[in-house]
């Protein structure tokens, strides 16, 4: 009987490393790739959404922006040059410094209904204990201490007049117009002297014919502040049209 002899073949490294699954190396290597894809994808929405958020706070000041110099707008439009009597001045203050402007503005402004009303009525005003006239004080300035009621950029308004000098404005009259504004810088022009860092009709005997205003708003990216600038210029009617005040 002839016995043939059967050759074994022993499996390759190929074959052993198909049957006992990945190597080492091949798992660094794999593993390595998915950090890095992951990385990569972690970078990508963390870009968006920091571009999100920052677009959010943009527009949050850009909205707050346009409402502060919408109600300024509308002040300036009726501004007016009133009796001798009440008339205290169309007066601009240049104070702070360039970097960090402070100005303030005073002038009276004819009550009409297209100009925006106070929130804040009391019953002194309700009860028309004094007389009323068609005109009212307006004044605009930067509170800059936090823990007064209204701080930001506030309005005061007094609607109710006597000849004589107003008294001061309390915490609870103050308007509170845009608390994210931090600097209010303020100019004035006329024809004969251009753009003016301020202005006092009771030595000018005039309104100005158009005020600049560049508001200052404070902002927080990733718990830093930052300051954005919003500068609009409103042309005042009358101080456009009506010749200066003749002076006695």
């Amino acid at each position: 009987m002839t016995t043939t002899a059967r050759k074994r073949t022993r499996p390759g490294p190929s074959s052993r490393a198909a049957a006992a699954g990945f190597t080492l190396v091949e798992l660094i290597v794999a593993t390595s790739i998915f950090v890095v894809v992951l990385g990569a994808a972690y970078a990508l929405f963390d870009s968006g959404r920091n571009l999100s958020l920052r677009a959010e706070g943009h527009a949050h000041l850009y909205q707050a922006a346009r409402a502060a110099l919408k109600a300024i707008e509308e002040d300036l439009k009726g501004a007016v040059m009133p009796s001798k009597g009440y008339d205290t001045g169309f007066i601009g203050t240049d104070t702070g410094s360039p970097d960090q402007p402070l100005d303030t503005i005073q002038f009276f402004a004819v009550n009409n209904v297209t100009m925006p009303r106070s929130l804040k009525v009391d019953a002194a005003h309700q009860a028309l204990t004094r007389p009323r006239i068609d005109i009212s004080s307006v004044s605009y300035w930067v509170e800059t201490d936090p823990k007064k009621p209204a701080h930001g950029l506030v309005r005061w308004r007094q609607s109710i007049l006597t000849p004589v000098t107003p008294p001061s404005p309390r915490d609870e009259d103050i308007e509170e117009v845009a608390p994210e504004v931090v600097f209010l810088n303020l100019r004035y022009y006329d024809t004969t002297n251009g753009w003016q860092d301020s202005w006092d009709s009771t030595q000018l005997n005039k309104l100005p014919m158009a005020v600049e205003v560049t508001l200052h708003l404070q902002g927080d990216w990733r718990k830093e502040p930052y300051i954005e600038k919003f500068t609009s210029r409103f042309f005042l009617p009358v101080g456009a049209v009506t010749p200066a005040r003749k002076t006695p």
